[in-house]
C-alpha cells in the first residue's frame, strides 16, 4: 500500500501573527479534507511530519530531515503540504526539490493551495505562477526579516533592552525594555571582578566559586533542576563573558553579532563602528574604573598569549564524562574540573600526552588507509566530471532562453526569471565544484603525505579531527571533520 505524509510547518512569525489559516491544526484539516475527496488518495496509508516554529527560509529544520530519510527509506510515496510556502520561502531550494529531488526519488509531490501536483503531465515548474509564488514566498521572508530589524535597531538607539536579562538584573516590572538590579546576583558580580582582578585568571575565579559553592545563574532561577544528575557549575567562559558585558557599567550594546545571509545560521563579529552602543541607560553593578581596569587585563594576557606555543589538541581535547575541555600539564593532559570533589569522574581524567597522540596517529592513518579502499578520489573525480558538464548544459540553457525572448516566444519577465534561476543554479554549482576540486586535493595529496608518517603533527590534527573525547587511557572517542570526508 502507497504511503502518504501530510508536511505541516508553522513559523514563530506566524504564531506572533496569529494567523489561525496557517496553524498546524487549520493545515492537518484541509489536506485530511483534499485526502478524503481524492478517489486515488483516500484509501492510502496516512502520517504526518510536523516543524512547529521553524522558519520556512532553510531547510535546516528536524521534521524536513525526518520526511527525506522516510524517503530514502522508501516509506513515503507522496508527500502533500497546504501550499509552497509551508514547505519552505526560499525559490530555488524550493524549485531544487519539486524539480530534481522528489522525481529523482519517486515521490509524488502536491501542494492544495497552488493546485500543483507533479503526477500532472501539464505541471511546469517554469510556470509564471509557481515561480512568482515562490518569490513572492522568499521576499516576504527577508523582508519580515528587515522590518523586525529595522525596528529592534530603532528601539535599541534609544537605549531600549531587547534580549533576555542577563545576571545580576532583571526587567523593569513597569517597563520590559529596562533592567533594574537583582541584588543577589549583583552581588555574585562584584564578586568576580573581585577575584579576577585579584587572580588574573577565569579559571582560578571558577575554583573559587566554586569551592565556596556560589550559584550559577541556572541554580538560582532553576533551583528544582540542581541536582547530582545535572550539575549546573561556572566555566571560564561564562566567567569571560560576563567581565567583557558592558552592561554591568550601565550600558546598552546591540548587534555585537550579526548574521550576513538570511538563510544562515552562523553569526560573525560585527564592527565596532556598527555596533549599537548607548551609555548609562540603567543602573550600573560595576564602576566604569573597574571594569576597563578588567579590559586592560584582557588586552596584555592577548598580547602574551600570542608568544606562547599551543598544545597540539589545543580547542580539540574535551573528557568524555562532564564533556568540559582537558588541560596540558608537562606530561599529561587532565580535565578541569578534575579538583572539584563533588564530579566524582572528573578525579580519574588523566591520560599521558605521548600515550594519546600514538592513538590518535593510529586512528588518522587506520582512516586513511579505509578511505583510500574506497576509492575516494575517484569518486570525486567522477563527480567533477559531472558537475562540468552540468555547467555547460546550464549555459547552453541560458543561451536558448535568451534567444526564445530575442524572437518573442517568451515574455521578458518569462524570460528574467529563468535567466536568474539559472545564475543562482549555475553560482551554486560552480561553488559545489570548487569545493569537490579542493577535496580531491585533500585526498589525492594529503592521504599520500600522511599514510606513513610516524609523527602526528599539527597539520593532521586540524585537517582530520573536530573533537576528541577523553574517557580514560583505553576509551578514548574521535570525531572527525565531516565536511571533509562525507559525500
Amino acid at each position: 500500500m502507497s504511503n502518504i505524509t501530510m508536511y505541516l510547518r508553522v513559523s514563530r512569525e506566524d504564531d506572533n501573527k496569529n494567523i489561525e489559516s496557517n496553524s498546524i491544526s487549520s493545515q492537518r484539516t484541509l489536506i485530511t479534507n483534499y485526502i478524503k475527496k481524492d478517489k486515488h488518495l483516500k484509501n492510502f496509508s496516512i502520517s504526518e511530519i510536523v516543524d512547529d516554529g521553524y522558519s520556512g527560509t532553510n531547510f535546516d529544520r528536524p521534521g524536513i530531515k525526518k520526511l527525506f530519510e522516510d524517503m530514502k527509506n522508501n516509506k513515503i510515496n507522496c508527500v502533500i503540504v497546504k501550499d509552497l510556502s509551508r514547505f519552505g520561502r526560499n525559490y530555488i531550494e524550493v524549485v531544487n526539490y519539486l524539480e530534481n529531488i522528489f522525481p529523482f526519488m519517486g515521490v509524488r509531490f502536491i501542494s492544495i493551495n497552488d493546485n500543483f501536483d507533479t503526477n500532472n503531465s501539464k505541471y511546469n515548474l517554469n510556470s509564471l505562477d509557481i515561480n512568482f509564488k515562490n518569490i513572492i514566498n522568499e521576499y516576504y521572508s527577508k523582508d519580515l526579516s528587515k522590518k523586525i530589524s529595522s525596528a529592534k535597531i530603532e528601539l535599541a538607539k534609544t537605549g531600549k533592552w531587547l534580549a533576555k536579562e542577563p545576571f545580576g538584573y532583571k526587567k523593569c516590572t513597569q517597563n520590559k525594555y529596562k533592567l533594574e538590579i537583582n541584588k543577589k546576583e549583583a552581588e555574585i558580580v562584584k564578586l568576580i571582578f573581585k577575584l579576577f582582578l585579584e587572580t588574573k585568571s577565569c579559571s582560578k575565579v571558577v575554583r573559587e566559586l566554586h569551592k565556596n559553592n556560589i550559584p550559577t545563574r541556572n541554580n538560582y532561577r532553576n533551583p528544582d533542576n540542581d541536582n547530582s544528575d545535572n550539575i549546573r557549575m561556572w566555566t571560564p567562559r561564562q566567567i569571560k563573558k560576563i567581565l567583557k558585558n558592558k552592561v554591568y557599567i550601565g550600558t546598552v550594546e546591540y548587534l555585537k553579532t550579526i548574521k550576513p545571509i538570511i538563510c544562515n545560521k552562523k553569526t560573525i563579529n560585527n564592527t565596532p563602528e556598527d555596533i549599537i552602543s548607548v551609555e548609562d541607560v540603567h543602573e550600573p553593578i560595576i564602576s566604569k574604573e573597574e571594569f576597563y581596569s578588567v579590559q586592560k587585563i584582557f588586552k596584555t594576557r592577548n598580547i602574551d598569549s600570542k608568544n606562547i606555543k599551543k598544545s597540539i589538541f589545543a580547542y580539540k581535547l574535551y573528557y568524555g564524562h562532564c564533556k568540559y575541555t582537558m588541560r596540558k600539564t608537562d606530561l599529561r593532559y587532565i580535565c578541569k574540573n578534575k579538583d572539584y570533589d563533588y564530579i566524582e569522574n572528573c578525579k580519574y581524567s588523566i591520560i599521558e600526552i605521548e600515550i594519546l597522540k600514538s592513538i590518535v596517529l593510529g586512528s588518522i592513518k587506520k582512516l586513511i588507509l579505509n578511505l583510500s579502499n574506497k576509492n575516494v578520489g575517484n569518486e570525486n573525480k567522477s563527480n567533477i566530471e559531472t558537475l562540468n558538464y552540468t555547467l555547460k548544459k546550464i549555459s547552453l540553457e541560458k543561451n536558448n532562453n535568451y534567444m526564445l525572448y530575442i524572437d518573442n516566444l517568451i515574455t521578458k519577465e518569462e524570460y528574467l526569471i529563468k535567466r536568474e534561476y539559472l545564475k543562482n543554479k549555475e553560482q551554486n554549482l560552480k561553488i559545489e565544484l570548487s569545493e569537490l576540486k579542493c577535496q580531491s586535493y585533500m585526498y589525492i595529496n594529503r592521504f599520500e603525505e600522511f599514510k606513513d608518517s610516524k609523527i602526528l603533527t599539527q597539520d593532521m590534527v586540524d585537517i582530520f579531527i573536530k573533537r576528541i573525547y577523553v574517557y580514560n587511557k583505553n576509551k578514548i572517542e574521535i570525531e572527525w571533520n565531516k565536511n571533509i570526508f562525507e559525500k
